[in-house]
């Protein structure tokens, strides 16, 4: 898989130092689950397996000790509800890779 890293120019940058892309979570929400399950991610961060989940008709739960975070899920989610969430659509080619 080619997934880039999620850096300062990369759509779904938030002010967690270590998020991962929405992508990666989608590969294995999509390989792991059926729609309508549910998906846990005991190490939520800024959501990126939540919004994967919801993303494709799972349901989500997650925990985070840090209050700064939840609310970005939370605006993460909306915008993923209303069609304006920025990310990086699941299997878009790197610019210079082998299978771009």
């Amino acid at each position: 898989w080619n997934i880039p890293n999620v850096k300062h120019n990369h759509p779904e940058k938030t002010e967690h130092p270590c998020s991962f892309p929405i992508e990666l979570a989608e590969r294995f929400v999509l390989s792991m689950s059926n729609p309508g399950d549910t998906v846990l991610d005991p190490f939520g961060g800024v959501g990126s397996t939540f919004v994967a989940a919801v993303l494709h008709g799972r349901r989500g739960v997650m925990a985070e000790t840090d209050a700064r975070y939840v609310e970005v899920v939370r605006e993460r989610l909306v915008r993923a509800s209303n069609g304006t969430l920025l990310a990086r659509p699941m299997g878009k080619p790197i610019y210079g890779s082998e299978n771009a």
